[in-house]
């Protein structure tokens, strides 16, 4: 009977998350699970709640009660730009002085369940979890075109990437009281908006009437904004072991598949003409010709589909916990991510609408556009302790430094990483009979980056001269809180 009620809880919560919005804090800060996330993440080698289907599956055949958990975490980005952007020394509409990103909190609600169960005489410990491994939210207002009359959307950069992993987790134990194995697979619903703006070198024929050097000239960029809307499924594979040492001493190690999902959904573009009267108001000039609309000051408006595959990476970690006395557990973690697999956003757009009156310049705006990333690939370690104060009452704390993907030089607000990160860490548990309360807290400070000069990066999927970094100043931190409950049956 009581496992009958436990699967009805499952089910039901797994209703109710598929319901709930994709919200979540930024993709270098998973906050998975209150009592992982108070180790700094060093949770590997212990992975005795929920979580363990994020950090390692295999920990989960040592818990000796069923478990249902929920988990809330609430995230505050405080990221700053200044920008320091030109075209051959010009300005060319970023905003002056420190710029912060949107001020917003995010949550995002998590959850998972197991149960231990015999299976032709072996012990299997099946369960389910739900928890967002990939995460990307931020927005800023950093640029107004300076030939042109009107403004871009409120949010000129908008980067919302939230990737949901619904996820079966199974452990059992190869050898008796030694070594167990676990696995979590399942499926990652990913969803993305994505706001952003290209200079694109005005295509001006440069040896054409009345238009020699426009195109090379800052101050007649076409600013393209768009905003892509979509969602898609990928598969999301996670295994792991656990191997106690001893009585004391535990081994962990985990293993994550990288996976590429395919992203589709709706765009709607903006085009900026810019602005210039001794052009456009020549007499001689036809309203259709490339040469009147692309001085016209006009703003071209479209709507259209978008596909883009998106190559998440794979990771591997590993880490240990060693048991002091009966008050005190240390624990370490080192993570390995193949970051160099993501490339960035390169969208594919199918374009209904007709953008403009000249079918040249209609071929040309219709062209696909990147968000290209030169990223490497990254080591986090982190270490942590929890000491038992009382049967009630845990205390714990951790630490991490965490390698930012970013390579030199390539630098862009939609992807705030920049420079190595370190992490602080503190929480609580309350042991209520078969009640458990986790809290915890995070503090993440980036240290201050600055970028110079325009970087054209190789491969980005498109031939567009187009500039794929912004150059500035950038610096940051974020404070996240977490909240979880757990009922032992």
């Amino acid at each position: 009977m009581r496992r009958a009620t436990v699967s009805l809880l499952l089910c039901g919560c797994l209703t109710g998350i598929l319901a709930l919005p994709a919200l979540g804090g930024g993709m270098d800060i998973p906050g998975v699970g209150a009592r992982a996330k108070s180790l700094g993440g060093a949770f590997r080698a212990i992975a005795n709640d929920w979580s363990a289907a994020y950090y390692n599956p295999a920990g989960l055949f040592y818990v000796t009660e069923n478990q249902l958990a929920f988990n809330e975490v609430f995230t505050n980005y405080r990221a700053m730009y200044t920008p320091a952007v030109t075209y051959n020394g010009f300005p060319v509409g970023f905003h002056e002085g420190d710029i912060r990103n949107r001020y917003e909190i995010l949550t995002n609600p998590t959850l998972g369940g197991f149960v231990k169960i015999p299976i032709m005489g072996k012990d299997i410990v099946t369960g389910l979890a739900i928890f967002q491994p990939f995460d990307m939210n931020i927005a800023w207002q950093v640029f107004q075109p300076i030939n042109n009359g009107f403004s871009l959307p409120g949010q000129q950069i908008e980067n919302n990437f939230d990737a949901v992993a619904i996820n079966w987790v199974g452990a059992t134990e190869l050898m008796e009281n030694r070594l167990s194995v676990g696995v979590s697979a399942g499926v990652l619903k990913a969803d993305l908006v994505y706001g952003g703006f290209f200079l694109r070198p005005n295509p001006a024929d440069p040896v054409a009437p009345y238009y020699d050097q426009i195109a090379s000239r800052p101050n007649e960029l076409i600013t393209e904004w768009q905003r892509s809307d979509g969602e898609g499924y990928a598969p999301n594979v996670r295994a792991g072991l656990l191997y106690k040492a001893g009585s004391k001493l535990s081994l962990g190690a985990s293993l994550a598949l990288g996976t590429n999902v395919t992203v589709e959904g709706d765009t709607y573009f903006e085009y900026y003409m810019p602005d210039n009267p001794f052009y456009h108001s020549r007499s001689d000039l036809n309203p259709d010709s490339i040469s009147y609309i692309l001085s016209s000051g006009a703003k071209l408006e479209g709507n259209g589909r978008f596909k883009a595959e998106i190559k998440l990476p794979g990771q591997i970690a590993a880490g240990a916990a060693y048991i002091i006395n009966d008050k005190l557990t240390l624990s370490g973690d080192l993570q390995y991510t193949l970051w160099s697999r993501f490339d960035g956003y390169k969208f594919k757009y199918t374009i209904a609408d007709r953008l403009s009156r000249n079918d040249t310049l209609n071929a040309w705006l219709r062209q696909n556009m990147s968000v290209p990333v030169d990223w490497r690939n990254t080591l986090r370690g982190a270490i942590g302790a929890e000491y038992i104060y009382s049967t009630m009452l845990r205390l714990r704390g951790g630490y991490a430094l965490d390698q930012s993907a970013f390579e030199s030089g390539a630098l862009h607000p939609a992807f705030f990483d920049p420079g190595t990160k370190q992490s602080f860490n503190l929480g609580v548990g309350l042991v209520f009979e078969n009640v458990m309360l986790d809290l915890a807290t995070e503090y993440v400070r980036h240290p201050q980056v600055t970028d110079r000069g325009n970087v054209y990066l190789a491969g980005d999927g498109v031939v567009d001269n187009i500039v794929d970094n912004m150059a500035g100043t950038y610096s940051g931190s974020a404070w996240e809180s977490i909240v979880q409950f757990t009922v032992r049956f």
